[in-house]
Protein backbone atom coordinates (compact mmCIF):
# COMPACT_ATOMS: atom_id res chain seq x y z
CA UNK A 1 0.00 0.00 0.00
CA UNK A 2 1.42 3.36 -0.99
CA UNK A 3 1.03 6.12 1.58
CA UNK A 4 -0.77 9.24 0.48
CA UNK A 5 -1.09 12.57 2.25
CA UNK A 6 -4.46 11.56 3.70
CA UNK A 7 -3.46 8.25 5.31
CA UNK A 8 0.12 9.31 6.11
CA UNK A 9 -1.18 11.70 8.77
CA UNK A 10 -3.27 8.89 10.28
CA UNK A 11 -0.17 6.91 11.22
CA UNK A 12 0.83 6.87 14.87
CA UNK A 13 4.52 6.55 14.04
CA UNK A 14 7.27 8.25 12.09
CA UNK A 15 9.91 6.61 9.98
CA UNK A 16 13.47 7.83 10.59
CA UNK A 17 13.32 10.26 7.66
CA UNK A 18 10.02 11.71 8.92
CA UNK A 19 11.39 12.19 12.44
CA UNK A 20 14.50 13.88 11.04
CA UNK A 21 12.36 16.29 9.04
CA UNK A 22 10.19 17.12 12.08
CA UNK A 23 13.24 17.66 14.30
CA UNK A 24 15.05 19.70 11.65
CA UNK A 25 18.06 17.40 11.59
CA UNK A 26 19.44 14.58 9.50
CA UNK A 27 18.67 10.89 9.50
CA UNK A 28 22.14 10.08 10.83
CA UNK A 29 21.51 12.18 13.96
CA UNK A 30 18.18 10.41 14.54
CA UNK A 31 19.80 6.99 14.07
CA UNK A 32 22.59 7.92 16.51
CA UNK A 33 19.99 9.05 19.07
CA UNK A 34 18.16 5.75 18.63
CA UNK A 35 21.38 3.73 18.97
CA UNK A 36 22.24 5.64 22.16
CA UNK A 37 18.79 4.87 23.58
CA UNK A 38 17.82 8.55 23.73
CA UNK A 39 15.02 8.58 21.15
CA UNK A 40 11.96 6.39 21.82
CA UNK A 41 11.50 3.83 19.09
CA UNK A 42 10.16 0.40 18.16
CA UNK A 43 12.14 -2.06 16.06
CA UNK A 44 10.43 -4.59 13.81
CA UNK A 45 13.27 -6.53 12.29
CA UNK A 46 15.20 -3.96 10.27
CA UNK A 47 12.39 -1.39 10.42
CA UNK A 48 12.52 1.39 12.97
CA UNK A 49 9.30 3.15 13.92
CA UNK A 50 9.19 6.17 16.19
CA UNK A 51 5.90 6.74 18.03
CA UNK A 52 4.78 10.31 17.28
CA UNK A 53 3.49 11.11 20.77
CA UNK A 54 6.62 9.82 22.50
CA UNK A 55 8.88 11.58 19.98
CA UNK A 56 7.16 14.92 20.53
CA UNK A 57 7.36 14.49 24.32
CA UNK A 58 11.06 13.74 23.94
CA UNK A 59 11.58 16.80 21.72
CA UNK A 60 9.70 19.00 24.19
CA UNK A 61 11.85 17.76 27.06
CA UNK A 62 15.18 18.36 25.30
CA UNK A 63 17.18 21.03 27.06
CA UNK A 64 14.92 21.27 30.11
CA UNK A 65 17.62 19.93 32.40
CA UNK A 66 20.41 22.05 30.95
CA UNK A 67 22.06 24.19 33.61
CA UNK A 68 24.58 26.97 33.10
CA UNK A 69 28.15 26.14 34.13
CA UNK A 70 29.02 26.59 37.80
CA UNK A 71 31.34 29.49 36.99
CA UNK A 72 28.40 31.41 35.48
CA UNK A 73 30.04 31.76 32.07
CA UNK A 74 27.99 30.69 29.10
CA UNK A 75 30.97 30.38 26.79
CA UNK A 76 30.19 33.68 25.09
CA UNK A 77 33.10 36.03 24.55
CA UNK A 78 33.08 39.56 23.23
Amino acid sequence: MKLTASNETDRATYKVADAARVAGTGEVAIRKGIAAGKIPHIKFGRNILIPKAAFHRWLDSCGETAQPPANGHLGITT
